[in-house]
């Protein structure tokens, strides 16, 4: 399996290298707007003197913008090329080697299970594949541009607003767990009610016959008490997740609008870089976000890895398949 996804990756890595240059310079894309905007800012202190100034600057703005929309289609369609061929590559080589394995090796494999392989397996390597070169790249070259962009600015103010981020980052990854595990609580208590219901269900006239109805309604209201309370801590958990991200940015934001225009007094900065400098948190704000999908869909695709190395694993007949076709 391994030597299968290392030459199917192989054949697709010229395109891959361009897809995470393409993210690279997408993402330096976005940190122009607010640097631009901030010169134009500066520029307003003097309209009439800087005004060709500003109007090159506007100019540029839709320049950037313009070309920020061409490198986001050309590096999507590549990326959705890639991961089709990943796809396709997988199920060509699962398919070929069926073809080869031992009907005793086969047999107790049920059809659903095969279709799950096909579909299921291959789709979460070619989902994580995806996530990687197109989330995952761009949570780490926003962290290296945006910082960098951030530190032309002023070093001291830029560790002043990271910190909170990377603060949260690990309350992220901390709740993601307490999320992941609710949730699976949540499936297991309704897969338990689902089942005490349908066994209700069938035995509806016997539990009547023997007037056991008192009890059948007190374990029912239990069970869907338990179905309640783990329903409602997933809502909790997921919530929380989201409120801290926003929290986060409500201190980095304040960091910004304090520190910053105390900066800007000081002639430190100027009003401009201080806007732009707001800008450049944006960028934050959604690796954030991504960064519990991206582990998550890594995590699922590992599962569908070793599934998959499995049955790559089981024996096969000494065939010729060369005529066939």
């Amino acid at each position: 399996m391994k030597e299968i996804l290392k030459s199917i990756y192989k054949k697709q890595a010229l395109r891959m290298f361009v897809i995470i240059c393409l993210v690279a310079f997408n993402v330096y894309l976005l940190t122009c707007p607010s640097k631009i905007l901030g010169k134009i800012i500066d520029l307003l202190g003097n309209i009439n003197q800087n005004k060709p100034l500003i109007i090159e600057n506007i100019k540029l703005l839709l320049v950037v913008s313009f070309v920020f929309i061409i490198t986001r289609i050309v590096w999507k369609y590549l990326l959705a090329y890639v991961t089709r061929q990943v796809e396709k590559g997988l199920k060509d080589k699962l398919f070929d080697h069926f073809l080869k394995i031992k009907l005793t090796s086969i047999q107790d494999i049920k059809n659903g299970e095969l279709m799950s392989y096909f579909v299921k397996d291959i789709g979460e390597i070619r989902g994580a594949t995806y996530r990687i070169l197109s989330h995952a790249s761009r949570v780490i070259f926003i962290f290296i541009i945006a910082t960098y962009t951030m530190i032309g600015v002023d070093l001291k103010l830029t560790i002043a607003a990271i910190c909170p981020i990377i603060i949260t980052m690990i309350l992220v990854f901390i709740l993601k767990k307490y999320v992941e595990k609710s949730f699976k609580k949540s499936q297991k208590h309704f897969t338990r009610l689902s089942e005490y219901v349908q066994e209700s269900t069938d035995a509806i006239r016997t539990t009547k016959a023997y007037s056991g109805e008192t009890n059948q309604l007190k374990k029912f209201i239990k069970r869907n008490k338990l179905l309640k309370l783990s329903n409602i801590a997933v809502d909790i958990y997921s919530t929380l997740l989201s409120s801290t991200v926003m929290i986060c940015f409500g201190f980095c934001y304040g960091i910004t609008i304090l520190y910053g225009s105390k900066l800007v007094l000081a002639k430190t900065i100027s009003l401009g870089d201080l806007i732009a400098f707001s800008g450049y948190i944006d960028l934050f704000f959604s690796p954030l976000f991504w960064l519990p999908g991206i582990i998550s869909k890594f995590e699922r695709a590992l599962i569908a890895y070793h599934r998959l190395e499995t049955v790559f694993g089981l024996e096969k007949e000494n065939l010729k398949l060369e005529g066939i076709g």
